[in-house]
């Protein structure tokens, strides 16, 4: 499972029928520097009249299909002449390719205020317009080799061989045709391919998640400055090598050189990084890219993409968890364009824009002779030979530290062994769950839960029992789930439930009970109000008919006691205000029918992400259905999450809003109140007022709006704090009003607000990656209020 999960943190941050090619002949040689006998990496191979190429490898070894001969090779080298080679039957493989260096005689450029380079890429993006405006569509040959590595050795190599189809219109489709790896990966582990990946002549190139302004968008000025570093010659045309500099600090953007065309004026290579803009917060601790890509126009009217060569490391870990460095290294080669051609219709029916080679009766060492292929490094090859099935990516990234001891003893536990959570969790048989809580009505509480599907008919049953130590009563309930219909991912399902058990006289957005219990057996005031509640209720409940949607609507018979006596004055550690009293209910019987509709709202996030979602309940009771009460009570809430300044980086800035309220007609008893969420002690999550300590407020009638902006890392990086920056801190302003009342009906104790509670303040978010500190600032009466909650990351 690990495995797995390295693959998919990798791939987050690098990214017909069709057959197979029969080739008549496989060319093969190495170019070398004439003068030194150095091979030359990446030299750019074309067979004249096609759109085929090739690049060398890094030790300047390179293999290109042609399907009849004689064909002539241009082999080309920036800085170097360019070579031509008559192949024919008679020629002897592999070649042997002597490149010259070529000699700059270059008229002498006047010194202006204006540089050279600047002039030299308007020319560039200038003419891009025009061509790029004719190109509608191409397909070509894609031959990729990924390889992953750790700080000591290589750790899987994987290969394919895959169609590319590119439309303007109707996006990318990649289709795999071949595939081999080493023997620790499985064929639907091998990721290798080139949908993914920049054409660095594109306006927006999209970079692990950010969208980058392209070194050619036609406002690209506005981003770059380029300033001409040297001239050298090629086929006695100057090639000019241009410095790419970010013009914007804290804008996503590329920073390297690019090498142009004179005589065409266009790019002819890039060698180009991220800025330190693109970053991750923790758990990553580091991240570096690079890219080189060559363009050719194989003496046609395109510039397009003959290869593309990337280079990343990543580290990630927290405190007690420390993964080796994970470096990747990819080299694609793009050849045999076919141009503004007919592209098959039945390639863009397909939904996904990956569809894996059929391996079923793939024959590996048939491919790892034919394989048309970029040829291996000397690495590589032992790498194949060395590497098996037992030399897992688990194994190669296995984490150090006192965390991954515990994991590896669970493991250990798992087979048989004693690791500590496996112990406990060997205790506990398949289906049932400890339950536990701590309050000061109840005391200490435990319970044992059980809960079985019955996938014959689609049901789920529920039973659970537990006994509370301080108040001598026992909890106990059971549901039955029922799935009516299912139809893709839309559910219908009729649930029954029957409980008799202590409740919480006011609910909780934010707070689940083994929070609290949590929170006050440690001294902090116990949140919550109780009673006794016996239960029986009936819902119908439809997920995803409408996207994103769920609608409920349901009947509950409930008959409400107060819980009355003393209270536990307990605390773990004897720090702890006196307890104050548990306050009384309306008892009677309560009999209500209700409907609800929710569209992608949760609760329950702690302010972890941010989501767009919206929550309407309606609940009406009265003497007609038996009840002692009678009311209609309508409430909603609901999140916002806008982004507003650099909204090309991974994580924009955002706005996030949380809004609820509620209103209810005269007759609604107390323990149907709804509630404003406080602090949780010093726990000050999004969706609650910081300053309103230890406590809710509660009313028939109350409304709440926080808002907060997360200005992540940018505050820092206009002070130049770099090092508060790569670790991923930032600042988040938030502010917030709400107020509560009504519904007392002459019960004392009742947490009305009396009048609008107003608060503003800062937030340090992603201390150590782990924390959030809040200090928080009451507007409408006296008092700061200082608290912790989990960071903001989405």
């Amino acid at each position: 499972m690990r495995r797995v999960s390295l693959l998919l943190l990798f791939y987050l941050f690098f990214w017909s029928d069709v057959s197979s090619q029969q080739s008549t002949v496989l060319i093969s040689g190495a170019v070398y520097d004439s003068e030194t006998g150095e091979s030359l990496p990446s030299a750019t191979i074309l067979i004249d009249g096609t759109y085929r190429g090739t690049i060398s490898n890094p030790e300047g070894e390179f293999s290109i299909e042609a399907d009849t001969l004689p064909v002539t090779l241009q082999v080309r080298y920036i800085g170097y002449r360019t070579t031509r080679i008559r192949i024919t039957d008679k020629t002897v493989f592999p070649l042997q390719i002597m490149l010259e260096r070529a000699v700059t005689e270059m008229e002498e450029i006047v010194v202006t205020d204006r540089d050279p380079g600047l002039s030299i890429m308007e020319t560039v993006i200038a003419r891009k317009q025009i061509w790029r405006k004719n190109l509608q569509n191409y397909s070509v040959d894609a031959y990729t080799r990924q390889v992953l590595s750790n700080d000591t050795s290589i750790a899987s190599v994987s290969e394919s061989r895959s169609v590319l189809y590119w439309d303007r219109e109707r996006g990318i489709r990649e289709i795999q045709q071949e595939v081999r790896q080493t023997s620790n990966l499985s064929a639907d582990q091998n990721f290798s391919g080139v949908r993914y990946l920049p054409n660095f002549y594109d306006d927006d190139i999209e970079i692990a998640g950010f969208n980058m302004v392209g070194i050619t968008h036609p406002d690209a000025l506005r981003y770059y400055r380029y300033s001409l570093i040297e001239t050298t010659v090629m086929d006695d045309v100057p090639v000019y090598k241009i410095e790419v500099i970010p013009k914007r600090e804290r804008q996503p953007l590329f920073e390297g050189v690019a090498f142009v065309h004179g005589g065409d004026f266009a790019l002819l290579e890039v060698e180009l990084r991220p800025n330190r803009v693109v970053t991750f917060p923790p758990p990553v601790q580091d991240f570096q890219l690079s890219y080189m890509q060559q363009f050719s126009n194989y003496g046609k009217d395109f510039w397009l993409p003959v290869d593309v060569r990337i280079e990343g490391v990543i580290r990630v870990g927290i405190v007690g968890l420390q993964f080796p460095s994970i470096q990747f290294r990819q080299l694609s080669r793009l050849s045999g364009y076919e141009v503004n051609t007919a592209m098959p219709d039945s390639v863009f029916a397909v939904e996904s824009d990956f569809v894996r080679a059929d391996t079923s009766a793939t024959d590996s060492l048939k491919l790892l002779t034919e394989m048309v292929q970029i040829p291996l490094t000397e690495e590589e090859q032992i790498a194949y030979e060395t590497i098996d099935s037992t030399q897992t990516l688990e194994e190669a990234f296995r984490p150090e530290g006192f965390l991954a001891r515990m994991i590896d003893e669970d493991e250990q536990g798992n087979g048989g062994g004693n690791g500590f959570l496996s112990g406990l969790g060997a205790m506990v048989p398949d289906g049932f769950t400890i339950k536990a809580r701590f309050n000061r009505v109840d005391g200490f509480h435990a319970g044992l839960g059980y809960r079985h599907t019955f996938e014959a008919i689609n049901q789920r049953a529920e039973l659970s029992a537990g006994y509370s130590f301080f108040s001598e009563m026992w909890d106990v309930s059971a549901g039955v789930r029922q799935r009516l219909w299912q139809g893709n991912e839309a559910v219908l399902s009729l649930e029954f439930l029957y409980m008799n058990a202590t409740d919480t006289r006011y609910r909780s957005q934010i707070y689940p009970p083994i929070m609290n219990s949590i929170a006050t057996i440690s001294g902090a005031e116990d949140y919550f109000d109780y009673f006794r509640n016996e239960k029986l209720s009936a819902e119908i409940r439809a997920r995803q008919l409408l996207p994103y949607t769920r609608i409920s609507i349901g009947g509950t018979h409930e008959r409400h006691r107060s819980i009355s006596g003393d209270v536990l004055d307990y605390s773990l550690f004897g720090f702890h205000k006196t307890r104050r009293p548990n306050l009384p209910v309306e008892e009677g019987l309560l009999n209500s029918f209700y409907a609800e509709i929710n569209i992608n709202h949760e609760s329950g996030t702690l302010g972890f992400s941010g989501t767009n979602g919206f929550e309407i309940r309606g609940e009406w009771s009265g003497p007609s259905l038996g009840s002692d009460f009678s009311y209609l009570k309508v409430q909603a809430s609901g999140e916002l999450s806008i982004p507003t300044f650099y909204r090309r980086r991974l994580f924009a800035n955002q706005l996030h809003i949380f809004f609820t309220g509620g209103t209810a007609t005269s007759g609604m008893p107390v323990q149907r109140h709804g509630a404003i969420d406080g602090s949780l002690a010093r726990f000050t999550p999004f969706g609650s007022l910081r300053t309103r300590n230890g406590l809710p407020y509660e009313g028939s009638e109350y409304w709440f709006v926080t808002a907060e902006h997360n200005f992540r890392t940018i505050p820092f990086e206009l002070l130049g704090l770099w090092p508060l920056v790569d670790r991923g801190w930032g600042i988040i302003l938030f502010g917030g009003a709400g107020s509560a009342g009504g519904g007392s009906n002459g019960l004392p104790g009742i947490l009305n607000s009396e009048g609008t509670h107003t608060e503003a303040g800062l937030s340090l978010n992603s201390v150590f990656g782990i924390l959030r500190i809040d200090i928080a600032k009451r507007l409408d009466d006296r008092g700061y209020f200082i608290g912790v909650s989990v960071p903001r990351y989405f």
